[in-house]
Parts: structure tokens; sequence; C-alpha cells
């Protein structure tokens, strides 16, 4: 087979890129497209991730069709926290057929980070480690929520066969409301016994609702919230206020203020948890937003959402053990009922992620998606 390596620089050439994966998901009823305009300014390098980070895009090519995609990218950011020469891969897609071509990719995109004083390569990421983390493992056969990859069975078993070695897995949960009758009242005793004791012993304890109008203070005031309750996780890396500010701009035209929660103590934030709106069983029917007409189809499918994403629990581990936890969930519970949504997916924690593992099986909640991240020494 003869497989060029081609990169990704004209417009014409992002176009190809970004509809390859037509060709890859045409026959699986549970892929939504990645939205046109988001991709592309990845593609134009106008992301948040490379104002700490460099990264490139790449074609596989035969016969001058394109037969596979991938990019590659170096956090400097991550690799200055962790004191680590490691490259990023992502972007990746390829054919069933295809395991050559991924095989070339993944050799250009080692060659690539050889070239650049890094020893390792891990992935997939797009581009940063917190996007779209790791290959589905578990749970191809159902509709993934706002913010999770979807990807073919074989690229994980690709990755193994290369001699990539798995790294960590990640997981989402699905809770149907059912299991309590639609009443928040029904849920385990032990969360509402926590949560009226939070409120009351713990200083002037506040659950509160973001201030929309305050965008950028609200933003400001949640970030260090959130790296702090995640530091706690051998393999995460503070995300940058940039990165921050970034991926919550990207989901402020979703965001739902009454779905999100803040917790103060003693008008200090010291957790909050997020929630949103699942409007990616609206963006199905989106096609990418690649055309005009495309908002309006999503549009009319977003009235008929019937579930609600459980994005974000964030605690300050000064603060673990003050029932906080407890007491915003129990506010969001109250929320997507009240909403009419009929089940919730929690998604993604890392498999090790000691707090809301705890909480989401003390739920009942259930399993139904994995995410397996890879590295390989270079």
């Amino acid at each position: 087979m003869n497989i060029q390596i081609t990169p990704v620089q004209t417009e014409r050439d992002k176009r190809a890129f970004y509809q390859f994966a037509w060709q890859v998901y045409k026959d699986d009823p549970y892929w939504v497209p990645h939205l046109w305009p988001q991709r592309k300014q990845y593609l134009d390098k106008r992301a948040a991730f490379f104002a700490f980070g460099e990264g490139e895009y790449w074609m596989a090519k035969q016969d001058g069709k394109v037969v596979g995609t991938i990019g590659t990218a170096i956090n400097y950011s991550l690799n200055q926290d962790k004191k680590i020469n490691t490259a990023i891969f992502g972007f990746f897609e390829v054919l069933p057929n295809g395991w050559k071509v991924a095989k070339t990719m993944w050799d250009y995109a080692r060659e690539w980070s050889q070239n650049k004083g890094m020893n390792e390569l891990r992935g997939p990421y797009s581009f940063s480690g917190n996007d779209e983390n790791g290959f589905l493992v578990e749970g191809n056969d159902c509709l993934p929520s706002i913010m999770m990859g979807h990807h073919p069975h074989y690229y994980g078993q690709f990755a193994e066969k290369y001699g990539f070695k798995p790294i960590q897995d990640s997981i989402a949960y699905r809770f149907d409301l059912s299991k309590i009758n639609y009443d928040v009242n029904n849920g385990p005793e032990i969360f509402h016994r926590i949560a009226a004791r939070a409120r009351q012993r713990h200083g002037e304890t506040v659950i509160r609702n973001p201030r929309m109008e305050n965008w950028n203070e609200e933003i400001e005031l949640l970030h260090p919230v959130y790296n702090k309750s995640l530091a706690v996780l051998p393999e995460f890396t503070p995300i940058e206020l940039v990165e921050f500010r970034s991926q919550a701009e990207s989901l402020r035209e979703v965001i739902d203020p009454e779905l999100v929660f803040i917790a103060e103590i003693d008008g200090k934030a010291v957790g909050f948890v997020l929630g949103l709106p699942n409007v990616t069983e609206g963006l199905r029917y989106a096609h990418g937003l690649r055309y005009p007409w495309d908002y309006l189809r999503f549009l009319i499918a977003k009235k008929k959402i019937t579930s609600a994403s459980f994005k974000i629990l964030a605690v300050d581990p000064d603060y673990w053990g003050y029932g906080l936890e407890a007491a915003m969930i129990v506010e969001i519970g109250k929320a997507v009922i009240r909403k009419g949504y009929t089940w919730v997916d929690g998604s993604l924690t890392n498999e090790e992620n000691p707090q809301t593992n705890k909480f989401a099986q003390r739920l009942g909640a259930r399993i139904y998606r994995r995410y397996r991240e890879y590295s390989i020494s270079i």
C-alpha cells in the first residue's frame, strides 16, 4: 500500500479532513458529527490550546483519496507541570480495513514527536487533556452525551495492536429518574440528611445558581476550585485559565443556569456542579452545523431533549466532608426533575476519582460508556 501523509494547510484540506469522518460513521446510527464551527477553530489554530501548546494536522492518502486523519501536538503547560516530554495525538479517524493506515499515521506521529524532542506519545486527546480523552471501548451501542466522543470499537484494538499501553479509563454513568419515580425525595435518605447538615453546621453555607450577568467573574471564581478539586488524581494536570475560560465560553449558549450550582461558605466559593441540557440529542439531526438550514433542524430537535448531562462535581479538598456534594446533588436533582428530563448522564469521571464514583454508586447509577487513554514510548 502506497500511503502518503500530507499536512492540512488549505481551506480545502480542512474541509476534507473534517468530512472524512462521514465515511467512517456512515452506517453508525449513534454517531453525532462534531460541529464544523468548533472544528474549524481548531483547524485554524485559533483554539485556546494554541496559547500554551503547538500542533499540526495530517491526512493519510492513498491514490489521492483521504483514508485517515490524525493530529499531533505538544501541551507545553502539561509537560512543564509534570516534568515530562510527552506529545499527544488526536483527531484520529480511520476505516475498518485501515490497520496499515493507522500504523502509518502513528509511525508518523512518533517521528514528528521524536523530532520535537519528546520521548512519549499519548492519546487520543483533541488536543487538551481535558477534551475528548480516550477511545470509546465500551458503550458503542448508544448515543453519546454532550462533550463525549464516539468511536468504532476497532480503534482501541488498533492501538493495542500497534503497541500502545492503556494508562487510564474514564467512565460515564446513567441514572434513570424513573428509579425514584421522578421525585428527589425518593432518593437515598443519606443524601438528604447530609445535605441538611451541610446547610446548618458550616458557617454561612449558600448553594446558589451562577450570576450569568457576571460571567467573567464567575469563571475566575470557579477556575481554582476546579483545579484544586481534581489535583488529587494522579494523572490530572491543572488547566490554564485561558483554556478553562475557552471551554466555558464554548458552552455558554447551551448552559442552563438552573442546572448549575455554586457552593459558598462564608462568602468563599468552595465547590460547584455543572449540569447541561443534553443537546447531543438535537445535534444528531444538525449534521455538524455545516450549512445555515442545519441550525433550524437543531432548534426544532432541541425542544425534544429528554436528558440532562451532569458534567462536573468539584469541591475544594479543604472542604471535603462538609456535605456540600450532597447538598448540590439534591439541588440539581430537583432542577432536572422540575424541567421534565427522564434520565441523567454523568460524564466523564476518571475511574480512580474517589468522590464522584462514590456518589454515583450510592445513587444507584450504572456505567454505560467507557473511554481508554493510551501511551507508547518513542
